[in-house]
């Protein structure tokens, strides 16, 4: 499998060399420049966004030396992940959120899979190679996406080619633990055709995902746990007319990972070979005057799972999720002061699973689908000069729950020069959300309950953002409520629903500018996640640190050359699964070269000061390591 991964092992394909001190910023833009398709269905600039965007450009993920696309998260005010360890199964969460409470999208492919225990995607073997830009819509957003957004939206959006002719790009990274990385990506351009392809691969040889430090008995974990994965992505893309667009879009990719227990070693046998593709086929319309605009999409998701291990069966046990979703969105930009969005969508999801049974060791196959229609429509009102204010509804309609509706509705108001800033934006948004149980949660076999009724949830935020001369900032207070939360209860062995969580808390997010070659960059979360199991009402903690956050310091002394110090820290998670973790703060060098425009060098140290931490208890990250590499461009 090495020769594979060694094959494929050139380039994130980047458009060019970066070698500036560019930081993960809020997306705090005040000018009315870009647009930010995230937040709403009607394309607005971000001056005129009441919800809290993160905006992350493909020179931060290279500033920052990201691999995977979790490993930046870290840096990202409200957002929090449960491992830090290439491949390991990973939880994401959004304000406080379960991880199956956040939507993830790849260019307008809804991803998830409906064999997981909630539909949540798993990002764990997503690199950045050829991201353009991710955006990050923190908050309920439900009433534009449905199901799965009541944390909020991650949407990954691709890279493509924009200027004519063909180019290559490249890298490749090894370092520690046996770790080799890279992958390459040729983009063209001729006329009204583009497109791009990449190839990606990734390896390590461990150490064990089992802390030997935590492990009962002691000593018992001494094996290292590898893993690998590669994959390819692409997309192609027609402009036929001025006005008609048409592409396709896809992506494919392996791994295979060691598995261990909380405080265990499986000593080799326990392990999961993951497979996942997702393919789409879109279409769009905007008319010559650029106010009607319509998005059509089919787009199908797979993700196939085989566990081999004492418990499983010998071919592996399987899980296959398949999700098919098509869209039709319009959008009116009438006068000045309004516009409008509606649109339609159709989702089914199916899984398939061939389990073991624990008593006969026979293969005990389940197979159940569920389907979604749903309609929305969004307005956008400026009734005055530097206020905007928008409205959404929505109406899904489940083949087994019946309909449910949801809605949002937001608010900006931009103070030019207030407060000595160049612009202020207050914000502040309130909505609904709503998630149907799973279809493993309601019919597996063994551990299913087909009476759990979906899950409400209500919440919003306030804020305001901030652009100075040099600094840049986004502070937000936020709030979100849930009833008839679901999950497994260890007293039946079976999914039950509970009762309510809450979540609350502030972030914060600033880049400070100070000279043309220093910056520093600053996220933190206050959070506070509660959920109430009992009768009395008594809230317990849900299991999030309470505290977490980022500090980074950029100096580039001279051109192409820069040096990054970071830190990422956590306070002290009292209710993790299986125990306690403690708090910590870790510390990474990072710096780069470029020799020349088309050729860069570069290179980190993680935890430099070999802390000791966990992010989940019994999980063992890693210690002090160094890695180093090369970027081309041709």
């Amino acid at each position: 499998m090495k020769k594979i991964i060694i094959a494929s092992l050139l380039g994130t394909g980047i458009t060019t060399p970066v070698f500036a001190q560019n930081m993960v910023a809020p997306d705090t833009a005040l000018s009315g420049d870009g647009i930010v398709v995230t937040a709403s269905r009607l394309n607005l600039e971000p001056r005129q966004i009441g919800s809290a965007v993160t905006v992350i450009t493909h020179d931060d993920i290279q500033q920052n030396q990201t691999v995977f696309i979790k490993e930046i998260m870290q840096d990202l005010a409200g957002m929090q992940i449960t491992t830090d360890r290439p491949g390991d199964y990973s939880q994401v969460s959004i304000r406080g959120s379960d991880s199956d409470q956040v939507l993830w999208l790849i260019d307008g492919i809804r991803l998830g899979d409906p064999s997981s225990t909630s539909t949540q995607f798993q990002p764990d073997h997503l690199v950045s190679s050829d991201i353009a830009r991710m955006e990050v819509l923190r908050g309920n957003q439900s009433s534009l996406y449905g199901s799965d957004a009541i944390g909020g939206v991650v949407n990954i959006i691709t890279r493509r080619a924009t200027e004519e002719g063909i180019s290559f790009n490249a890298e490749g990274e090894g370092g520690s633990y046996g770790t080799v990385n890279g992958g390459a990506s040729v983009l063209g351009k001729t006329g009204p055709l583009d497109f791009r392809l990449t190839a990606t691969g990734y390896s390590h040889d461990g150490p064990s995902l089992a802390d030997p430090r935590t492990a009962s008995p002691a000593g018992s974990v001494t094996e290292d746990d590898g893993y690998w994965r590669y994959g390819f992505s692409g997309r192609a893309g027609l402009a036929a007319t001025d006005t008609l667009s048409f592409q396709l879009i896809g992506f494919w990719q392996k791994a295979h990972t060691d598995n261990d227990g909380t405080t265990t070693d499986s000593a080799g046998s326990e392990t999961v070979r993951k497979r996942e593709y997702a393919a789409a086929a879109q279409a769009n319309y905007e008319s010559s005057d650029g106010k009607f605009k319509a998005d059509a999409s089919y787009s199908r998701f797979v993700s196939r799972r085989l566990y081999f291990g004492t418990s499983n069966l010998d071919d592996g046990n399987l899980y296959k999720g398949t999700m098919d979703s098509a869209f039709l969105d319009l959008s009116y930009k009438g006068d000045d002061w309004y516009s409008l969005a509606a649109g339609v969508s159709y989702i089914k999801e199916k899984t398939h699973q061939i389990t073991q049974d624990w008593l006969s060791g026979d293969p005990v196959p389940f197979d159940a689908s569920v389907n979604t229609k749903s309609v929305y429509g969004e307005i956008a009102l400026r009734p005055i000069d530097n206020l905007t204010i928008t409205g959404a509804a929505r109406v899904d309609d489940n083949s087994r729950f019946g309909s449910f509706d949801t809605y949002r509705g937001t608010i900006a108001y931009v103070v030019p020069g207030a407060l000595g800033a160049d612009s202020v934006k207050f914000r502040a948004s309130y909505g609904t959300g709503a998630k149907a149980p799973s279809l493993y949660q309601l019919f597996e076999p063994t551990y299913g309950n087909v009476d759990l009724t979906p899950l409400k949830s209500r919440g919003g935020d306030f804020g305001v953002d901030m652009n100075f001369d040099r600094l840049i900032a986004q502070i937000s207070y936020f709030f979100n409520k849930t009833r008839n939360d679901f999950g497994f209860d260890y007293a039946t062995y079976r999914y039950a629903q509970f009762g309510h969580t809450r979540q609350q808390g502030v972030e914060l997010a600033l880049v400070y500018t100070p000279a043309e070659w220093l910056s520093l960059r600053q996220s933190f979360t206050y959070l506070e996640a509660k959920a109430d199991e009992d009768e009395d009402g008594l809230y317990i903690d849900m299991g999030r640190p309470k505290h977490s956050g980022s500090t980074s310091v950029t100096v580039a002394p001279v051109e192409r050359l820069s040096f990054t110090a970071r830190a990422r820290y956590r306070s002290r998670n009292e209710s993790s699964y299986g125990g306690s973790t403690k708090a910590y703060a870790v510390v990474d060098l990072l710096a780069s070269y470029g020799i020349t425009d088309r050729i860069e060098i570069y290179g980190r140290v993680s935890n430099l000061f070999d802390k000791w931490y966990q992010m989940s208890y019994g999980k063992n990250a890693l210690g002090r390591a160094a890695y180093g590499g090369v970027r081309v461009r041709f």
